[in-house]
């Protein structure tokens, strides 16, 4: 009986030991780089709709006008450019997809800051609305990573009623 109370309390104490160890964060910084964004130039090739570019030229503008930083931070120009654009038709509507390269460059020396991909996709139910809600979507994405204020909504709703 007293290896059975020896064992439990070895086990309880390896247990606590163990439940109060935290490995560290690892290489990241624990906050993601914050730039003052300044303006932004969307871009595509010549079979990307006119509408997309300027639409979303016009969201992301709105974004970067309506956000104001308290603190001083680096100035950088965003240069979004849509790689490609592609329709996935469904049974009813369709998924639209864009492939998007966003650049940072820094104001004052025209050096690159930070640079990624990512790909958004919407949900429309006619092809004349796929633009404004895939522009939508691309500058939502542009206004979460570089942390600037936006009042749109998304939602599926919005896919009936543009």
């Amino acid at each position: 009986m007293s290896l059975l109370l020896v064992r439990s309390t070895i086990l309880v104490l390896s247990l606590m030991l163990l439940s109060s160890f935290r490995m560290a964060a690892g290489d990241r910084p624990a906050e993601p780089l914050l730039y003052d964004v300044r303006g932004a130039l969307v871009t595509a090739r010549a079979d990307v709709s006119a509408g997309l570019i300027g639409r979303t030229d016009r969201l992301v503008d709105e974004a970067i006008r309506a956000t104001f930083r308290q603190n001083l931070l680096l100035r950088a120009i965003l240069t979004v450019r849509i790689l490609k654009t592609r329709q996935v038709p469904l049974v009813i509507g369709g998924r639209f997809e864009a492939e998007i390269f966003v650049k940072a460059t820094a104001v004052g020396n025209g050096e690159p800051l930070a640079a990624g991909t990512f790909t958004v996709s919407s949900f429309a139910f006619s092809g004349q609305h796929a633009d404004q809600r895939l522009a939508e979507r691309i500058a939502e994405r542009v206004a979460r990573e570089f942390r600037l204020d936006t009042t749109s909504s998304s939602t599926l709703a919005s896919a009936l009623f543009p």
